[in-house]
């Protein structure tokens, strides 16, 4: 059972190349549309941010020599020896300015893909559910609309809670280790990777009604395919205009991934077509197996016995 973080980046541009599919792009409009509105308003309101940020960015990077022509000679001393240390020290400053930046743009995509998910839970079920069907031949159990709304809906605040749950335990561990600047930086890249693949691998196993511990249990089972798929689609929906079309490639890209990746491994829950007995999980696949036809006996003569009488 390999795990590599490639097969994780494939699998997004795998779903990237399934949008191209006529059978899936009446799934993909609405997410799209939805996507299209949130990035004009989300998109407006961070523009907006971009002068106090430039401002903070600016003078965390400023360079300019201290004066100390009005200063006595010892505070002159003081200060010729600040402006030493903050020059020695630039590379920190860079190394900041470069985080603030990726933080910002961080927060950017996460509060965009929350909203997005949420909105669009629904209409993401329906397109795993086809691409399942497409990749397979086998559709998902059949569910009435009503319920997988409702269902879905519940799985994303469920999924919202942990998120943020966990999400203040990584702040919390990050500020007390901020002085590192690589130990914070580390922690939420690899936070937010994990999430991106619990949000968007988690479609194909609701549409299943496997239990979201048992989402967490089938992701531990590849990390790194794991943190490769969901550190792409983290990367993709921090560059704007780009971000409106990731989460429709990400459904289809972690569908994918669970079918060919993870279930094809020996996923030993529900599957596509695999259900054991009493509504259990398999490891095997249910694959039909034609009977071969009953051999005709033959008739013998009257009187004479055959080897099949």
């Amino acid at each position: 059972m390999t795990s590599n973080p490639v097969h994780g980046v494939n699998a997004l541009v795998r779903g990237a190349q399934l949008l191209t599919r006529k059978e899936l792009r009446p799934f993909i409009i609405i997410p799209l549309l939805i996507n299209l509105v949130l990035f004009i308003a989300l998109g407006a309101m961070m523009i907006s941010q971009f002068d106090d940020l430039g401002r903070y960015i600016g003078s965390l990077l400023s360079d300019t020599p201290v004066d100390t022509s009005n200063m006595s000679w010892w505070r002159a001393i003081l200060a010729k020896g600040a402006d030493w240390a903050a020059s020695m020290f630039q590379w920190l400053a860079w190394l900041i300015a470069i985080a603030v930046v990726l933080l910002f743009f961080m927060v950017y995509g996460y509060l965009f893909g929350i909203i997005t998910n949420i909105i669009a839970a629904p209409f993401n079920g329906l397109l795993a559910e086809k691409v399942e069907e497409l990749l397979t031949g086998h559709p998902p159990p059949p569910e009435a609309l009503h319920s997988m709304v409702f269902r879905t809906l519940g799985r994303e605040l469920r999924k919202l809670m942990y998120f943020i749950g966990w999400g203040i335990v990584i702040f919390i561990i990050a500020l007390l280790t901020s002085w590192t600047v690589f130990i914070p930086a580390i922690l939420t890249a690899l936070w937010g990777a994990w999430c991106m693949a619990i949000q968007y691998v988690d479609y194909p196993l609701d549409n299943h009604q496997r239990s979201f511990g048992e989402l967490k249990r089938v992701l531990m089972r590849k990390k790194l395919t794991t943190l490769g798929f969901g550190g792409s689609v983290m990367l993709a929906k921090m560059v704007p205009v780009l971000n409106i079309f990731v989460m429709p490639a990400a459904v289809a890209g972690g569908t994918a991934l669970w079918v060919e990746r993870i279930w094809a491994d020996g996923d030993p829950g529900k599957g596509p077509n695999g259900k054991g007995p009493n509504g259990k999980g398999t490891n095997e696949k249910s694959i039909p197996v034609e009977t071969p036809p009953a051999t005709a006996k033959k008739k013998w003569p009257k009187g004479i016995e055959g080897p099949d009488q």
